[in-house]
């Protein structure tokens, strides 16, 4: 007995050192009715704060987008009340979003949860999200109103913990984390290309948080090299606003992530020559969303450009 009780002891001082040395975001699952059927973790939302607005906000946490951005149609009553978040817009800066170019926020003060990100420059994607009705600003509901996108994260460590609904970005990863089966990725504007073996042949894919239904999304040409011929599932996906057919097909290969064979399931695919020829310009054989690691922690390295699981 006293054996069990010090092992239960020594699990639940490690357990709160270890929350105790990192600040924790929380997130929340976002189900959605995609072609008629129901994923309850088709997105992830993050509790945030804009420039100290007595308000409840969320963005979606996208790893594969590039600028974090706030939807012009969801915040147009909020400027409207706030001046000094409406004189913010400088439309001498901008960025370019589905081939549009859009103004900047300059200096507006976020937080995510309840960690500060101080004051950041962030993307107005003018006439883009739904539009929250003046009478609705006051309610105590969270309002969804931009996307997170990696620049926020850069030079630190980004903890992904799928398990327990949370977040965390930090200059140093904990000694428990820092054992986790890592290997080197490609990170360019922020978005993460990794290393899969796939069929035994090394393949890189771009890991996009806001894919979160996808194990893997690929070309017809890739996907076909992988499955069975029967395709199983199709689905129409809304893209930025633009809505796509993918074709999801049974994989009968192997596909690992370092020294970690992933589950079997779907690789879905696209009739796009667009989609395809994106790929190639990338020099990514596809996307991987958050579907094959919903029991594992990510670790992302922005610094040393490495990815891990554990």
């Amino acid at each position: 007995m006293k054996t069990i009780c010090f092992i239960v002891i020594n699990l639940f001082i490690g357990t709160v050192a270890f929350s105790q040395k990192l600040n924790w975001i929380p997130f929340e699952w976002v189900g959605d009715s995609v072609s008629g059927k129901y994923f309850d973790k088709a997105a992830i939302n993050i509790p945030v704060s804009i420039d100290g607005l007595p308000h409840k906000f969320n963005m979606q946490f996208d790893l594969g987008a590039v600028t974090t951005v706030i939807y012009g149609n969801s915040i147009a009553n909020y400027l409207d009340k706030y001046s000094e978040l409406k004189n913010k817009i400088d439309t001498n800066t901008s960025f370019t979003i589905n081939g549009q170019k859009n103004p900047m926020f300059k200096d507006v003060h976020l937080g995510l949860g309840n960690i500060s990100f101080g004051k950041r420059d962030i993307g107005y994607f003018q006439e883009f999200g739904d539009t929250i009705p003046s009478d609705s600003i006051y309610t105590s509901t969270e309002k969804h109103i931009g996307t997170i996108a990696p620049d926020l994260f850069k030079d630190q460590y980004l903890i992904i913990d799928y398990a327990n609904k949370r977040i965390c970005v930090t200059e140093k990863l904990p000694s428990k984390l820092a054992q986790a089966d890592f290997q080197t990725c490609s990170i360019e504007d922020g978005r993460i290309t990794i290393p899969f073996t796939i069929n035994g042949k090394v393949e890189n894919l771009m890991f996009d948080s806001g894919s979160s239904i996808f194990t893997l999304l690929s070309s017809e040409e890739n996907a076909k090299q992988i499955s069975d011929n029967a395709i199983i599932d199709s689905l129409s996906v809304n893209s930025w606003g633009d809505y796509l057919t993918v074709y999801g097909q049974k994989i009968n290969a192997d596909v690992k992530f370092g020294n970690t064979t992933l589950p079997s399931s779907n690789v879905y695919y696209i009739k796009n020559p667009m989609i395809a020829d994106f790929f190639k310009e990338q020099n990514i054989w596809g996307i991987t969303g958050n579907a094959y690691f919903l029991n594992k922690i990510v670790i992302i390295d922005y610094k040393n450009s490495r990815f891990g699981i554990k």
